[in-house]
């Protein structure tokens, strides 16, 4: 690898601590010419399955070949493991709590981080970011292969799926989390635009209720149900909206979003995560 490799951080440190940067200063050490990128520090403490969401839609945004250290643990200390993967042409280093669901796909290979040759000396119990992650991801980052970190590993913790189910004229799916401005982000997607008001539907995640060849739906048909029998009507932009009122969009990931142009429609519709929603078509 070259020695200028992207290594790309994300945890649930926040930025009021020391914590991010400890572990940047131990990469500098390992990998003095490694570029960091902070994807976020500002996942809500413990908060496994949004991590893996915002890893996941960080990821093709980064250069291939990139190491994703990802370090949302609150097992630290105890038996998890920890590991270092390979998918496609980026390395992932963090915890096997199920924090790489969504990040792993197709041809990957694991290994557990346990050679104390690619660790901090006197190890401890409550910063394996600083004393485990930050040096392998950075030992990787120096070309190192997976191989020689431990032994290699199958079964990974996987998180369950969030809910996405495609039925006649309908797909169903669930509220995941709303970030900061309010909109709230759903597990019905992966669309990509394909005409004006034309979208093609490809699931974002592996399921095996899924079965068609091709999936094009009119957004301008559309509507999405929410509960209590209220419905939002699909906007093209935030602003096609009157303001503090609420519609749905596909955003820049590609799932859709529940959004309100100048307010916050999670407040709005007193929606929460896990709430279930269904787009008809």
């Amino acid at each position: 690898m070259p020695s200028d490799q992207v290594i790309a951080l994300l945890t649930d440190f926040g930025n009021q601590d020391p914590f991010v940067g400890i572990m940047k200063g131990v990469i500098a050490n390992i990998a003095p010419e490694a570029k960091f990128i902070d994807i976020t520090h500002n996942i809500p403490p413990g908060d496994i399955y949004r991590a893996a969401v915002m890893l996941w839609q960080s990821i093709p945004h980064f250069p291939p070949g990139s190491v994703f250290l990802t370090v949302v643990d609150p097992g630290v200390g105890s038996a998890r493991r920890g590991l270092i993967a390979r998918s496609g042409d980026n390395i992932f280093v963090g915890p096997d709590n199920g924090v790489f669901t969504f990040a792993l796909k197709g041809d990957i290979t694991a290994w557990e981080l346990s050679n104390p040759q690619f660790q901090l000396p006197d190890k401890g119990k409550t910063f394996h970011g600083r004393d485990v992650f930050a040096p392998a991801a950075a030992y990787a980052a120096n070309g190192i292969d997976g191989s020689r970190f431990g032994a290699p590993l199958e079964n990974l913790i996987e998180l369950a799926s969030p809910k996405l189910i495609l039925a006649e004229n309908q797909l169903n799916g669930e509220v995941l989390y709303s970030d900061q401005f309010g909109n709230l982000l759903t597990s019905i997607g992966r669309f990509s635009q394909s005409g004006d008001r034309t979208f093609n539907f490809v699931p974002w995640i592996d399921h095996e209720k899924f079965d068609f060849n091709e999936l094009a739906l009119s957004m301008d048909r559309s509507h999405l149900s929410l509960p209590e029998g209220k419905t939002l009507v699909w906007v093209d932009t935030f602003a096609d909206l009157p303001d503090n009122d609420c519609g749905f969009l596909v955003g820049s990931s590609g799932l859709i979003e529940i959004v309100a142009n100048r307010n916050n429609a999670g407040k709005l519709l007193k929606l929460n995560s896990g709430a279930q929603i269904t787009l008809n078509f």
